[in-house]
């Protein structure tokens, strides 16, 4: 595990380099779009620091940095109202346009039309006032206030304005219509690879772009092979079909210490940033998870200690919250919720979710919009990632916990578009996901304030005056003892309101092929960062 080679630096000599190789990846699911304001997964991601290059990036301890290929400086004004950006001479997007300020003043205004659905990517951007282009290398950046976040919020997806305003004319959603399809299919990029080509369920291809400005990386071609299956991608490096994947913690742990293994691969492991949790839709219509109480006691019947131990093979570790122990916010001093199925089941009780000794459910009589009554069972649906190995792991031990106090839990799997989209419409009970913290607690602002649930990632519904208010507190002060107190009451009120059940923190769990070199981990993994992928290398045989 974590052997030198893994991380051993690109040679000076780079004739010890095969820069004809071909870098195989293994991609869990196909992206949304290859679109990157519309881009929001973090199977999205995977492209972001490939196909495109953003004047600021995040490096592998997720500090805010220049992009030295793009960015030749950034100057904040005295006032810290404005600031002023300005690009490299020269640039160009893949076709050989000239990337110029117009495409990032392009590109605010697309992620601020509300046409546009933009996920993730409005979140930051949305407090500027103006994103204008001084001429073709200057950008200057009105700020609506003076905030903390600001130097975040000048960060944001790129479009070329060339391709994406003629489409704009006839559809201004980007998205919709057979010209909009085609481009965010096929995308015009200016990062060190170019797209050559997406077949449908198979792979996505990019290929070195050998005009890229910056370092140029070793790898002439990344091949994405989908493979949604876990079994089968393992399979796959093991018989030299892809070079890496991240490892269940099963695989990892009991599956990896073969003869076979060892002959074509190693694995990597590192502390992340990565938690598991069960997100509860607590909109009105959901009679049972839209009660404070019911989720509350939904959190007591979840064996997090069981799970760790025959799920994640010891290697989480609990859950305390939103934030990770070792981000700056952390750690918050919110207690992890004690596994108690006394506990729940009276929980239960004085919600009015009362035990029949007849058949052993729970039921409760709940008005209905004509006046009457009608008797509900307690539980609920449970959405599940289509070719995940832990969620019907922890779903089945849960299922059967919850069956003791009288509350059904039923499963569904989604395919992964599918699972993203009933959670962006808010139609489904509860599922279970993972979210990766970034290093700005802001962050948590597209998870949990009311503005995010129509177009956002609060996809629980979630609405509490009291978190607004403090979001927005944590947003403004420059005084870092006061940021933290902020986040620290967030942490511990989404924990009493809990739309979300906080299952573990996730280490990063990897292998990959014996020959490949340059890997450096990140809270985030391997790649969704700045060189990331960029610093892979094999050498010549």
């Amino acid at each position: 595990m974590n052997p030198p080679s893994l991380s051993a630096t690109l040679p000076v000599d780079i004739s010890r380099v095969d820069i004809d190789a071909t870098l195989r990846r293994r991609l869990r699911a196909e992206p949304t779009a290859l679109n990157p304001i519309l881009m929001f997964t973090e199977i999205d991601a995977e492209f972001e620091y490939l196909l495109w290059d953003r004047p600021i990036v995040l490096d592998a301890s997720l500090n805010w940095q220049l992009n030295p290929a793009v960015t030749e400086r950034y100057t904040l004004a005295p006032d810290r109202m404005s600031a002023v950006l300005v690009l490299k001479d020269g640039l160009r997007w893949h076709d050989g346009a000239p990337f110029t300020a117009e495409d990032v003043a392009f590109s605010w205004a697309r992620i601020m039309d509300d046409r546009v659905i933009c996920r993730k990517a409005r979140t930051g951007p949305d407090q500027l006032a103006s994103c204008t282009a001084d001429d073709a290398r200057t950008v200057r950046f009105t700020f609506r206030r003076d905030l903390p976040t600001n130097r975040w919020n000048v960060d944001f997806p790129i479009l070329p304005k060339h391709l994406y305003e003629p489409v704009m004319r006839d559809d201004p959603t980007l998205s919709a219509s057979e010209a909009a399809v085609a481009l965010n299919r096929a995308p015009v990029g200016n990062g060190p690879y170019r797209f050559v080509e997406w077949v449908d369920g198979q792979r996505i291809v990019l290929e070195r772009w050998d005009d890229y400005p910056g370092e140029t990386p070793a790898f002439r071609r990344i091949v994405f092979q989908v493979t949604p299956d876990n079994h089968a991608a393992l399979l796959a490096l093991e018989t030299d079909q892809i070079d890496e994947t991240p490892l269940t913690p099963q695989q990892f742990a009991r599956e990896t210490d073969g003869e076979r293994f060892a002959a074509h691969a190693v694995k990597g492991k590192s502390s992340g940033w990565t938690t598991y949790y069960i997100g509860w839709n607590v909109r009105e219509g959901h009679v049972y998870t839209s009660e404070e109480p019911v989720r509350q006691a939904m959190g007591f019947a979840l064996n997090v200690p069981l799970i760790i131990e025959r799920v994640f093979f010891g290697l989480f570790e609990p859950a305390t919250g939103l934030f990770h122990d070792e981000s700056s916010v952390g750690p918050t001093g919110v207690a992890t919720t004690p596994f108690d199925l006394k506990l729940a089941a009276e929980q239960l009780d004085r919600a009015g979710w009362l035990r029949d000794p007849e058949d052993g459910w729970r039921y409760k009589e709940v008005a209905t919009a004509d006046g009457s009554t009608k008797r509900v069972r307690a539980g609920f649906t449970l959405n599940l990632v289509q070719g995940s190995q832990t969620s019907p792991k922890i779903a089945d031990i849960y299922q059967q916990d919850l069956r003791k106090i009288g509350v059904e839990l039923r499963t569904q799997v989604l395919e992964w578009s599918v699972f993203n989209e009933r959670n962006y419409r808010g139609d489904f009970d509860a599922y279970v996901g993972a979210w990766t913290q970034g290093p700005e607690p802001d962050d948590v602002w597209n998870l949990l304030h009311s503005s995010a649930i129509a177009d956002g990632r609060n996809y629980p519904g979630y609405a509490n005056a009291d978190v607004d208010e403090t979001l927005e507190a944590g947003r403004a002060t420059f005084d870092e003892t006061m940021r933290r107190a902020c986040y620290v009451r967030i942490a511990n009120r989404v924990r009493e309101d809990a739309p979300y059940t906080f299952v573990a923190s996730a280490p990063n769990l990897w292998a990959f092929e014996r020959g490949l070199h340059g890997v450096t981990f990140s809270p985030r993994g391997p790649a969704l960062f700045f060189p990331g992928v960029r610093s892979w290398w094999r050498a010549r045989e």
